[in-house]
Formats: C-alpha cells, structure tokens, sequence
C-alpha cells in the first residue's frame, strides 16, 4: 500500500514540474515574441525616418537636379512620414509590467538608443501599463495628420515613446575633486523602505544614489493642475454678488420651499395647501357617507352602537377603590413590593 501511495506522489509531483515548466516555457516565447514585434516596428520606424533624412539631403545638396520623388505636392510633404498607429507601443501582461517606478515626469534623463541616443531631456509623461515614457523634444517623429484642414500641414513632429530600461536618470552630484554639481547617469537607482498610506493606499519610498551614504535624489515637484472656466461653471462675480436681503415684509422663505423640503404628500408633513386639505375633508366626507349608507347586520349595527357609547364616555378613569383592590392583590402576591413603605393613616394623604 505505502508503494502505492509513494508512487502516486511522486507522479504528481512529476506532473507539477512538467506544468511548472511548460508554463514558464509558454512565458518566455509570449515575451520573445513581443519583444521580436517591438524591436521589429522600431527597426520600420528608424528605417522610414533615416531614408527621409536621406532623401532631404541629397536633394539639399543636388539643389534644381534632384529627383522627383513625389508626383504631387501632397506627397511630397508626406514623404518620410510616421503613420500614427506605429508609435502605439507593444502590450505589456500584467505580470511583467514595472512595479515600482524610479522615475517620474519632470525628471531629466538620457536616451541610451535611437537616433536621439546621448540626448538629455525631461520626462513628459508615463505608461506604466506598456513599460514606455515620452521625453519632452527628444525622439521626435514627422506624423501624418489625416485630420488636416486646407491651408494647414498634414505634417506634425511628436516625441516616440521610449522604453523604460531605455532611459537613465539624469542628476547633479557634487564632484569629489572640485565640489561643483555636475550632472551624472545613476545607473542602478536603490529604494528606500516603501511606505503605504493607510487612507489613500499610495506607496512612497526614497530614491538613493547607489556608492554613497546618505544621498538622496528628490522626486520632482508636481504642477498645480490648470482648470479653465467652462459654460457650466459659476463665475467669482455671481458668488459675492448678494441676491437675496430678508426684510420684516416678506418671509424668509418662500412659500414653494416646502414643497421641496417635504414631499407635498407626506404623512410626516403637518402643513398642507387650503386646496389639498379641502380635498382630503371632502374625501372623508365621502367615505363616512357611503359608510351610513351601507346595510349592516344586526351585529354589525349593535357593534358600532357599542363603539359609540365607549367612545363617549372616554377614557376610563380609576377610583380609589378600585386603586385599593389593585394594592391589597399586589400586597398578597408580591409583598417584596412593599418592603420600606409605611402605612398612611386614614384621613391623611401619601407623600410621593
């Protein structure tokens, strides 16, 4: 039996280790495959670009005997043009995505490749779900706007992005000969121990310069959003302006505002219009009318006289001999009751 067992675990095990790695195997093509398609769409985009800066300069140098490249004016100022659906970058999974981001807009950094290689800049923007950055006026591509008006060019420059492990950050260290800042390529970025806000759930952490103690790189300061006004908003002037001055002529609130504060047919509100309580009067009249004029049994008819001849004497008051009898049964089945209370003598009245 114990043979049983023991080969059976050692098949499941086997089996976990085949699934283990056929998975580990399936991850490796998916990301050599994106990484075939990536490096495959920059080499296109440094080939149109570099035949375009080709082309602008031989015919800058051969001047009136230069090529006719283009049949129309229209082509010719799309020559050498990007399409803009190339510079969309390569989905990047989940799982190999950047987790922690050393570098933030507003940073200067230096592009290690391309035809902006050694180029310093300052980060625009982050796409942290496809591991890419734009650097503002570096890596700058012609793009065909097919949105152009007449009179307009259909040729704009924009920044590529540019991948993450592409970059380096740029920052001024003291040198240890002359003590001047001077701006140096941290290679290898360190973290400091990640914080995590308990409220907004947002993780924080130092940047240190790797090889020396107690340096640290600042993260860059944020811009105060730039809000515009729009046809929605309210204008400073109709704020401040007072629209409303109470008076001892008219109330200090309309009459409508009831209606607002409480629904009109509430049975919580206890002031109504003349009109509705004039409907609700007749309504009841109504019902009391078709109430009398129904046929009732004899039952029904000595049940209601009964209800009237109660509801005339009103609520039941008690007398002191009944007050009495309510005592004396109290004092007989719980004489605890009456522990500490003292007899009052007849002709005197009980002090509460």
């Amino acid at each position: 039996m114990l043979k049983v067992i023991n080969r059976s675990l050692r098949a499941k095990n086997q089996a976990s280790r085949v699934l283990t790695r056929w998975n580990e195997t399936k991850e490796k093509a998916a990301m050599k495959d994106g990484i075939r398609q990536e490096n495959h769409r920059n080499q296109v985009i440094a080939k149109q670009i570099k035949a375009s800066r080709m082309a602008e300069k031989e015919d800058r140098l051969l001047g009136p005997i230069a090529p006719r490249r283009a049949i129309t004016q229209a082509d010719a100022q799309e020559y050498g043009t990007v399409p803009i659906e190339k510079l969309q970058p390569q989905f990047v999974p989940a799982e190999q995505r950047i987790r922690y981001w050393n570098i933030a807009p507003g940073d200067r950094v230096v592009l290690l490749k391309g035809h902006d290689r050694h180029k310093i800049g300052v980060v625009k923007s982050l796409d942290k779900k496809n591991n890419v950055l734009t650097v503002k006026g570096v890596n700058m591509v012609p793009i065909l706007n097919p949105d152009a008006t007449e009179g307009s060019s259909p040729v704009f420059y924009m920044e590529a992005p540019v991948k993450y492990e592409d970059v380096r950050l740029v920052y001024p260290l003291p040198d240890p000969e002359t003590g001047i800042p001077k701006d140096t390529i941290i290679a290898n970025i360190k973290m400091s121990k990640i914080f995590t806000n308990k409220k907004t759930k947002a993780r924080t952490w130092e940047r240190l310069v790797p090889g020396m103690e107690g340096v640290t790189i600042p993260w860059p300061e944020k811009e105060a959003p730039k809000r515009a006004d729009t046809a929605v908003d309210t204008k400073i002037y109709d704020v401040d302006n007072t629209t409303f001055k109470p008076t001892l002529l008219i109330p200090p609130m309309p009459a409508g505002v009831i209606d607002e504060l409480r629904n009109k047919y509430s049975k919580f509100r206890t002031r109504h219009d003349q009109s509705y309580i004039a409907k609700k009067t007749a309504e009841e009249d109504a019902r009391l009318e078709l109430a009398q004029a129904r046929v009732l049994t004899p039952v029904q008819e000595l049940n209601r006289k009964l209800r009237e001849e109660r509801k005339a004497l009103g609520k039941p008051v008690l007398s002191d001999a009944m007050l009495e009898k309510i005592g004396r049964v109290m004092a007989q089945n719980r004489p605890e009751l009456l522990v500490g209370v003292q007899a009052v003598p007849a002709g005197e009245e009980a002090v509460v």
